[in-house]
């Protein structure tokens, strides 16, 4: 089908330009790019790839480019699915996937799952306590791409057009 490479073209020109105006306007300061030390060959591009900030997950491991990953550490219930990622450098990473959270109504336990499609642009690097040398990412923010109405309880709810989390240094938001 000849639309699929035209969405997918238009997918990642709206993914740069969302990532780029997720950047520009949430932390210029923040985003400063940390260049590596200089090396010569392939030691600089191991060096390069050794200092990329990590996002560390609800077990604490540090991940890079995950295919998932759950804000909600104590119940699981918002986080990230089918994550596909366009960069991760050493300030930001853009990706896009989908953003999935129980509205917990009446109850968490007997609420209801949601999902939209979004970006995702991470960023903030700063020092992971404990981890000499390792940066990890200390905000997320989701750019929804699509429809972001839901119904919870009788009524009707809207999400923000951008949601910005920060990130723990334990995991999750």
């Amino acid at each position: 089908m000849r639309t699929q490479p035209v969405r997918a073209r238009v997918r990642m020109t709206a993914l740069a330009f969302c990532g780029a105006a997720v950047v520009a306007a949430a932390a210029p300061a923040a985003l400063a790019s940390h260049v590596p030390p200089r090396a010569a060959g392939a030691t600089r591009i191991a060096v390069a790839a050794s200092r990329l900030p990590v996002v560390v997950n609800c077990a604490m491991h540090a991940q890079t480019k995950p295919g998932s990953y759950i804000l909600a550490c104590a119940d699981g219930n918002s986080g990230l699915a089918r994550l596909t990622w366009a960069s991760w450098g050493t300030s930001a990473a853009f990706g896009s996937g989908t953003y999935t959270f129980n509205d917990c109504v009446p109850s968490c336990v007997a609420g209801h799952s949601h999902s939209f499609p979004a970006l995702v642009a991470l960023w903030g690097a700063k020092p992971w306590p404990g981890h000499a040398g390792q940066q990890y990412f200390t905000m997320l923010t989701v750019i929804f791409t699509g429809t972001r109405t839901y119904r919870a309880g009788g009524h009707e709810h809207r999400l923000p057009q951008t949601e910005t989390f920060p990130l723990s240094p334990h995991g999750g938001a």
